[in-house]
């Protein structure tokens, strides 16, 4: 049986995040929140629900908070990501756990489009998302249907890989870039995902085109340096 450790970038989540953590613990060995910066009670019950909690004293970014979880885990065999707004279904983990343990697979992607459109994401939001899943794909050279899909099972081998440069939520497809770049084997299955938990205070408009800029920067920049 395989090592498990779920990494949770959490931001003012006590709605969801014990209930979360609950019911991730069911197919993980250990569940790591990764607190960045919270102000309300998120902290205090992750630990009643029975995570271990890493602490950021002020908000800095999903980026930074995965970079947090990845250095902390310790030695597992399968690392699983996902968000702690409840949008992600943790009885879903063993879908992305198999082909890691089936098929030698390194970097599983969950995605919400894989077998085509998801009903309940917003038509202006899934057209920004294609733009960023166009972007990524040409930049890594690999052909996901949902490049910024925070449910992803991490091979041991894959850990190692990641540069976690960017610190806001660009980090999705920079993730998938350097897995690419290592020469790991990505694949994706079908998750489910809610919309009506969505807590996020970011413009989707205006997230959308930082994240393009910036996979368009690392690029260039990668470019230059081969």
């Amino acid at each position: 049986m395989l090592s498990a450790v779920a990494i949770i970038p959490a931001y003012n989540e006590e709605v969801a995040i014990g209930s979360i953590i609950l019911r991730t613990l069911k197919y993980v060995d250990k569940v790591l929140i990764v607190n960045d910066g919270s102000d309300d009670a998120t902290v205090e019950i992750a630990e009643l629900a029975g995570a271990d909690v890493i602490n950021h004293t002020t908000n800095l970014g999903k980026g930074e908070a995965l970079k947090s979880g990845f250095n902390a885990i310790g030695d597992y065999d399968v690392v699983i990501t996902l968000d702690g707004d409840g949008q992600h279904n943790p009885d879903e983990i063993p879908t992305l756990i198999k082909p890691i343990v089936e098929d030698g697979a390194d970097l599983v992607n969950g995605s919400r489009y894989m077998n085509g459109p998801e009903e309940n994401t917003p038509a202006y939001r899934r057209v920004g998302q294609q733009g960023l899943d166009t972007a990524t794909n040409v930049s890594a050279g690999i052909k996901v249907t949902d490049s910024q899909s925070g449910f992803r099972a991490f091979s041991k081998k894959a850990c190692s890989c990641f540069r976690f440069y960017d610190t806001g939520f660009g980090i999705e497809s920079e993730m998938l870039v350097d897995a690419s770049e290592a020469g790991l084997k990505i694949v994706e299955v079908p998750i489910t995902v809610r919309y009506d938990v969505d807590g996020s205070t970011k413009n989707p408009v205006t997230h959308g085109v930082g994240v393009l800029l910036k996979i368009i920067k690392d690029k260039i920049l990668r470019t230059f340096k081969k």
